[in-house]
Parts: C-alpha cells; structure tokens; sequence
C-alpha cells in the first residue's frame, strides 16, 4: 500500500480515519490566566515540525525545553528526514540519539539557547520517555509545576496520560498540557485521497499514519490486552467513546487485508 486510495476509497473511510486521527491528538492547552509554563518536554518521533513547535513554546515561555528519546523505532525515520532536509552535518546523525539529534536541531537551526536544552538520550519507549526524564529533571534539581508536552501528534494522548501516571506515582505534582503541534487529517480531491493542504510537509508514509492511528486505540483500552490498569497498567484508565470505537472497526475491516497495517493492530 503506496497510497491513501488503496483502501481508502470513500468519503465515509476519510471520516473515520479523520475522527480516530482528532481524539488522539488531544490538544489540551493553558488557558488564559493559567499559571505559567516553566518547563516544556518533547518525546522524541520523526515529525521534524513537532519539535520546531515545542522550541517555539519554551522559547516564548522563557523556560527549559527537554528532549526525551534514545535510539529507537523513529530513529532512522527521524534521521531520513533530517538528511532530506539538509539541516545538520553528518556528524551530527551518525550513531546520535533522537534527543542529540533535536538538541542539535534546536540550537543550530531554529536558534534556541543551548543552556535552556535538557537531554534525555535512554528512552526507547513512551513509558520511558515518561520515567527517564523525571528521573533526569530530579538529578539535575529541576523542578517544574506546569509542563507542555509535544509528542507525535499520533501519540498525543498517549503520551500525556503516561506523564501523568509516571509523575503521581513519583509524588510530583504538575499540571501537564498537551500540544499535539497539528491535528492530521485526510481529505479527497480530484478523487485523491491526501494529507489536508494545511498540513505541515515531512508526514509519515500511509502505511505508516495508518498503522500509528489504528495501534494506538487497542492500547488505550483498559481491558486485559490494552495498556490501562485491566490490562499492562503503563497508563491510567482511559475512555474511549463509543464513536471511536465504531470508526476503529470500520478501519479495521477496510485494512484487514494490508499486512503493514494489520500487524500493528493488537486485537
């Protein structure tokens, strides 16, 4: 599968995927009034734009910015897309952490000071993103109150509940926000189904968008073979609405027959 319209062929398929796509980038960010943002972490992906945003966001927040990723599965995605886009040296890629990787990025490209950068070079996991980086922030003395967290838009919500538990349950208290950067969306023009125009360039392969959006909803469930407290326990219970799980199987049989999809999804 090379493209949207392989499977995806009607307007009804585009919604479903469109509305599994907007639930799991949550977009839960501080109102006016709230207390200031004093510290901003960005869990390491392949969407160059996701970290370009969360320097933007510490950058206006006068506050540290972390970034949380050791070598894992986006590794290679992420240094592909870095090549692409001819932004750093080859020094900089080979054998670099996503952490080092960003960090370089940060502060030679998009112009964020390097002593406001924490780098968090272990996590191969979002789990460990979460653990890794308060361990981190607890030896380096860095204390924060009310965090943003920038994660691939895919993972969003993912990621912010697994920040949540791993900081109760180190009995840190913060008020964490989630920034999912943009919301991805399918659209069909001159019956081509394609990213939406306003969409940032450098986007996951179908296959891969596919497989990220359709991984992620057996995982959140809180049933013996999802990730809530029934199941793993790696993050808290999590509702997912009925709506969502009507568009995940509608999906589902539509890819059932893609191996590239089919084998991310846990049920």
């Amino acid at each position: 599968m090379s493209e949207f319209n392989t499977c995806l062929k009607t307007q009804s398929d585009v919604d479903a995927v469109n509305t599994i796509s907007a639930f799991l980038a949550l977009d839960d960010m501080p109102q006016p009034g709230s207390a200031p943002v004093d510290l901003v972490i960005h869990a390491g992906n392949a969407i160059l734009e996701t970290a370009h945003a969360a320097c933007k966001a510490a950058l206006e927040a006068n506050c540290p910015l972390v970034f949380s990723g050791g070598i894992g599965h986006s590794t290679t995605l992420l240094v592909e897309s870095v090549r692409a886009e001819n932004l750093l040296p080859e020094e900089s890629l080979e054998n670099r952490s996503e952490a080092e990787i960003f960090g370089a990025l940060a502060s030679q490209v998009w112009g964020f000071p390097k002593e406001k950068l924490i780098l968090e070079t272990r996590s191969t996991n979002c789990g460990e993103n979460a653990i890794f980086t308060k361990v981190l922030l607890s030896e380096l003395g860095q204390k924060a109150r009310t965090i943003i967290l920038f994660q691939d838009p895919a993972m969003q919500l993912r990621t912010f509940v697994t920040f949540q538990k791993a900081w109760k349950e180190a009995s840190c208290e913060a008020v964490f926000y989630s920034c999912p950067t943009f919301v991805p969306r399918l659209q069909i023009q001159d019956g081509i189904t394609t990213y939406a125009s306003e969409l940032p360039s450098g986007l996951w392969s179908p296959e891969r968008f596919l497989s990220l959006i359709m991984g992620e909803i057996p995982r959140l469930r809180d049933d013996e073979n999802g990730y809530g407290p029934c199941g793993r326990g790696f993050i808290p219970h999590v509702d997912v609405p009925d709506e969502i799980e009507m568009m995940y199987q509608h999906v589902r049989e539509i890819l059932k027959n893609h191996e590239t999809t089919k084998n991310r999804v846990l049920t």
